[in-house]
């Protein structure tokens, strides 16, 4: 059957509008699904002005400052007195002595260091370099014991037989070895054999030659009582006793030596003690002032 040329432009019309609203409806359902899309990727964003809140961070616990109460300064202290000399005796006022013992360390030095704390008294050692290297143990104790040591050469070498730049240079090094042993500056100086001479001592600056005034012969006679004799007859205010510690008859006259010297009124101190002021470098002595009054 043929339809009219008006029944196929009816047909041909209502399948364009058909294809139309569906293509509305499409574009209309296309345009929900990005606007629920939209809304819901815009729910996920952080609103305006607000930060995005982070983990907190791990906090250390810092222990509480201590409350430090700070001292006052204190207040300046007087000027301390001079120190008395080591044996607290005025021999301006008092007649004293010096016992002095030469050429050690040896082996009876030990038993003389006993014998003169068991008397009571203080002496002065001139040790030399070699020994006091072999024995700084018994150096130690000299000094330990209140004792005053100075040097005596490395090895009992004549100072004038030497060039005054060699006699020093040994005399130097004597005093390094006793440093070194008890720590002390060792600014005394024995020369062996009393050997010296001007351009010896100017040329060892800051030492001080100390002699003596009474020579007990210890060395020579090895006579207990010969040693005593020497020691108690011959002195006089301020002298200066030589004595050597390598003696060992020496020790056995110490206490006759020292009970004679006291009866006959004489302080026993070192060669330090001797005089008011310290010992000077650059001179030498024989003995202390003849000063003092032996006590009755």
């Amino acid at each position: 059957m043929r339809l009219g040329s008006g029944s196929v432009l009816k047909v041909t019309l209502g399948s364009r509008a058909a294809r139309w609203h569906a293509w509305r409806a499409s574009v209309a359902l296309a345009v929900g699904v990005l606007s629920l899309g939209l809304v819901s990727f815009m729910a996920l964003l952080p609103a305006e002005g607000v930060e995005e809140e982070s983990a907190p961070e791990e906090t250390v616990a810092l222990p509480a400052p201590i409350d430090v109460e700070k001292d006052e300064p204190p207040e300046p202290s007087p000027e301390p007195p001079p120190p008395p000399t080591g044996s607290g005796v005025d021999c301006s006022v008092v007649a004293c002595v010096a016992l002095t013992f030469d050429d050690g360390p040896s082996a009876h030095t030990g038993a003389l260091l006993d014998r003169l704390e068991e008397l009571g008294v203080k002496a002065t050692f001139f040790d030399t370099g070699a020994n006091a290297r072999a024995r700084p143990d018994t150096v130690r104790r000299q000094v330990e014991d209140g004792h005053l040591v100075g040097g005596h050469s490395w090895n009992h070498a004549d100072m004038r037989k030497q060039t005054p730049a060699t006699a020093c240079s040994d005399a130097s090094r004597t005093a390094d070895a006793i440093r070194e042993a008890s720590g002390l500056d060792a600014s005394l100086l024995r020369p062996p054999y009393g050997s010296w001479n001007t351009g010896i001592l100017r040329a060892c600056r800051g030492k001080t030659f100390v002699l003596w005034d009474v020579d007990t012969m210890d060395w020579s006679t090895h006579d207990v009582t010969k040693i005593t004799d020497h020691a108690v007859n011959d002195s006089k205010p301020g002298s200066i006793i030589l004595m050597h510690d390598t003696v060992a008859e020496t020790i056995d006259a110490l206490p006759a030596v020292v009970s004679g010297l006291r009866q006959k009124g004489y302080e026993l101190v070192t060669v330090a003690d001797l005089f008011n002021t310290p010992l000077a470098p650059g001179q030498a002595i024989y003995s202390g002032p003849r000063t003092g009054v032996p006590s009755p």
